[in-house]
């Protein structure tokens, strides 16, 4: 019966090690386009890690730490399986197993949160779970309980740190991390009595002087359903505290820095820099069809670009490697509304990817992501011949939204102020004189009118958008101008905002084509915009397109914020604002409300409670080991005291220690009597400047434990479960004026 009892218990304390070491999994997975298959991967490897070992600790017989290299056999083989199972560049199981061996680490920081579910990017963090469960198994093994939990613990920090925007998954595995905890204190094996190292004998000093007094058995912990209640007191509070913050933390507006911030990302081809320069030679021939388009009509997306070097303006060339799952972006834009169209590339050139909204997700269709824009760039190659599927969350704008807005001014939004030196003298004063004064919103609203209003559109004019066309387009407000393209415009006018202080960009798409579901995009749909940067809103695009046209001309997005005679409200009525299709690219995070803390105050003062409680109880019994021996039996003595009121004893504040112990002998008929009057008498030789010794402080401090251990235990069951969160205690232990004499 012992046995079957000892063998259910091993397996129950291996299965609690699997669930500790398999924490970090929901956190780990949901760096993956696809979570759930990576979660279930790591549930097994733990598991399987954890059987593993533990026959291997067997076979050798207690062999401890040799057992955890024992199985290392059997992960190789696990990790051939994965490579036959999500093969990933290398082809062949044996080959891509050792390839993702020594490239996993690399790969996965130079990736993107949102991975594909590949052998190559999963052997990393198999390899870490797998040696945390063999780890934590030996030690549990060894009887080394709680230190077993420790490297799932700094899996789990590990984790944190490479997915830190994943804060729901992270409190999830936090949670199972108590749970684990939890399920170790019930079934780990129980050191016996006679064990040296379990502490459960103590040495009575001999006040005769005849010798060292025999060895005392001190009463051994409480197993079963006692030490399951405690567990769950335990570890359930702190589990729910955290489960329940998990929906108000994961929008909380303080994010940690991604550490693939500072691997060097793979830069844009050179050949694919500026897809604006397009326009101006398909304005000229407005009639190639470019792509296929069915489902919803929207414009779509092409590319966004932020850096003007004076010359030309060029994207972000920050793009990671991910799967189907796409970054969101830092904002979310207003209203989005969930498109999904399927894409039929024909003669488009390039490998930018055509897009509706911020773009969530493609099938179809690898691509890498600029986090910062939004923009899209092919894994393999040019798109054309290519059919993907894209789903994006298109925004709807209205006036109102940005009537008041302010632009963002932060150090990190400077790049998009940023003109480089050999401006045309006259750039500043048009700014000025065609922005105005007013709000951010009516100054890009004046640019775009001004540019609107004061050329014309000329299909075919000359390519090129830098300083040098600029100076030869602009000409001062109130003056007619010349004739360009969308290339021109929209480049004079994040050049204009620039020089006004608006944080601007360029961004170039095309609009939703000719037909009704099924759509044929031609050169004429191209078109160039300006965004405009504002604090909590993200991008938000201004038309500064005339609106006379030829044929060939590139359509206006349909939600740029123009009205329907053809100009421009800077008011705050302004409907019909931005681009359904034009803004959406990654914004920047911007300020944030702060209301989600008034949500969290509450669950992180409960946590606070539920660990800070014990933790203080737990330190105050620490400081009973230092001091002079007078002290650490006052202090001893105190803590009895303290234990009394907690068990709720009806012991008056006038008894002496003498009584007390006469009280607590009653109460407890297991205690030895005598021990516990001696306990008194010592008390009253430390308060009244009588002899004690080192000694006798060590016999106090060993008889206030197991007293106040045997007075928990003679409790009801209510008052047992909440005894180490009593908030009274640590203020009954700081004003020991207040507890009885």
């Amino acid at each position: 019966m012992v046995g079957a009892v000892t063998r259910i218990r091993t397996a129950l304390s291996s299965a609690a090690v699997a669930l500790a070491a398999a924490a970090p999994a929901p956190l780990l997975s949901a760096g993956y386009d696809r979570p759930l298959p990576v979660f279930v991967v790591l549930a097994v490897t733990a598991a399987l890690a954890t059987g593993v070992t533990s026959a291997a600790y067997r076979m050798l017989r207690g062999g401890g730490p040799a057992a955890i290299p024992a199985g290392l056999p059997v992960a190789a083989l696990w990790l051939v399986a994965l490579a036959a199972w999500a093969p990933g560049p290398v082809r062949g199981p044996v080959p891509a197993a050792v390839d993702a061996v020594l490239h996993s680490g690399a790969r996965i920081l130079t990736t993107a949160p949102q991975a594909p579910v590949t052998v190559d990017l999963l052997a990393f963090p198999v390899a870490a779970v797998w040696l945390a469960a063999a780890i934590a198994t030996v030690l549990c093994r060894d009887g080394r309980v709680l230190p077993a939990l420790l490297p799932g613990v700094l899996l789990l920090c590990g984790a944190a740190a490479l997915n830190p925007q994943a804060a729901g998954p992270g409190y999830w595995s936090a949670a199972l991390v108590a749970a684990g905890a939890a399920a170790l204190l019930v079934a780990a094996p129980r050191p016996r009595p006679d064990t040296a190292s379990a502490g459960f004998t103590v040495r009575v000093p001999d006040l005769a002087g005849t010798g060292a007094a025999p060895a005392r058995s001190r009463p051994r912990p409480r197993t079963g359903a006692a030490v399951a209640a405690v567990a769950c007191a335990v570890a359930l509070p702190g589990a729910v505290a955290v489960v329940g913050a998990s929906g108000v933390l994961t929008d909380w507006p303080v994010k940690a820095a991604d550490p693939r911030r500072a691997a060097e990302a793979p830069a844009a081809p050179t050949q694919e820099r500026n897809p604006l320069s397009y326009l101006s030679a398909w304005s000229a021939d407005p009639g190639v069809p470019l792509m296929n388009v069915s489902g919803p009509k929207t414009e779509l997306r092409w590319a966004a670009l932020s850096e003007f070097t004076g010359p030309t303006w060029l994207p972000d060339s920050t793009y990671l490697p991910g799967g189907a799952n796409l970054l969101p972006p830092a904002e979310t834009p207003p209203s989005p509304v969930r498109t999904t169209v399927r894409v039929s590339v024909g003669k488009l050139p390039g490998g930018w990817v055509p897009v509706p909204g911020a773009p969530v997700r493609v099938d179809g269709l690898a691509v890498e992501q600029d986090e910062d824009s939004g923009t899209l760039l092919s894994s393999d190659g040019p798109v054309a011949g290519r059919t993907y599927s894209a789903t994006g969350d298109v925004p709807e704008w209205s006036g109102a939204r940005t009537a008041k807005a302010v632009t963002a001014s932060g150090e990190e939004d400077q790049r998009y102020l940023r003109l480089p030196p050999g401006a045309p003298p006259k750039l500043t004063e048009i700014a000025a004189r065609a922005a105005g004064d007013g709000t951010a919103h009516q100054r890009a609203s004046r640019l775009a009118e001004y540019l609107r209003k004061s050329y014309t559109f000329k299909p075919g004019a000359p390519g090129g958008h830098g300083y040098a066309e600029l100076a030869k387009l602009l000409v001062a407000p109130g003056r007619k101008g010349g004739g360009a393209t969308s290339e021109q415009f929209a480049s004079a006018f994040a050049v204009l905002a620039r020089a006004a202080g608006l944080p601007s960009r360029v961004a170039v798409g095309f609009g939703p084509g000719i037909g009704d579901r099924d759509r044929v995009v031609r050169t004429g749909d191209a078109v160039a915009w300006g965004e405009i940067y504002f604090r909590d809103l993200g991008w938000v695009p201004y038309d500064p397109n005339p609106r006379a046209r030829t044929p060939a001309s590139a359509p206006t997005p349909s939600g740029t914020q123009t009205e329907e005679d053809g100009s421009q409200s800077d008011g705050p009525d302004a409907q019909d604002l931005g681009g359904r299709g034009s803004a959406g690219g990654g914004g920047r995070p911007g300020s944030g409300s702060h209301e989600e803390i008034l949500l969290v105050l509450p669950a992180l003062v409960l946590l606070a409670f539920l660990l800070g409680t014990p933790i203080l109880g737990a330190i105050r019994f620490r400081r009973l080991r230092k001091g002079t021996a007078p002290d650490r039996i006052r202090r001893a003595w105190i803590e009895l005291l303290v234990a009394t009121r907690v068990a709720g004893l009806p012991v008056p504040a006038s008894a002496t220690p003498v009584e007390m112990a006469e009280r607590l002998a009653r109460e407890l008929p297991r205690v030895d009597p005598e021990r516990l009057r001696r306990v008194g008498g010592l008390m009253n030789a430390a308060r009244y400047g009588g002899s004690v010794t080192p000694e006798d402080a060590a016999f106090t401090v060993a008889e206030v434990r197991s007293a106040t251990v045997a007075l928990r235990r003679s409790r009801p069951l209510p008052r047992r479960l909440l005894w180490w969160w009593d908030p009274r205690a640590p203020l009954w232990a700081a004003q020991p004026a207040r507890l009885p004499r």
